[in-house]
């Protein structure tokens, strides 16, 4: 399974962006939205703390990510690192209303 359509825009944090750090954290909101975070909790919570790209881009650099492909919404997939297996939770409930 994998993300389709690979123009899917999704949110990702600057450390994603630049490549700095690598995808630990998957997102999938209740309201359909897909987020792929580093899992630090170093963003200041800004809109410049964070891009929206097409997904086919992580893909590429990260076919692991193609895991989550079918994760419901309203929940979270999260790794140690790279390689691990990603653990799926709900989301935060500070999130939901």
């Amino acid at each position: 399974m994998e993300f389709t359509p690979r123009n899917l825009a999704v949110f990702i944090c600057r450390h994603i962006f630049e490549d700095t750090r690598s995808i630990l954290l998957v997102c999938h909101d209740d309201d359909g939205d897909w987020s792929f975070l580093c899992g630090g909790n170093d963003h200041g919570g800004g809109a410049d703390d964070f891009v929206l790209v097409g997904v086919g881009h992580l893909q590429d650099r990260d076919p692991s990510i193609n895991a989550c492909a079918d994760l419901p919404e309203g929940l979270e997939a999260e790794r140690r690192s790279t390689g691990s297996p990603w653990i799926r939770s709900p989301l935060p409930s500070q999130d939901r209303t």
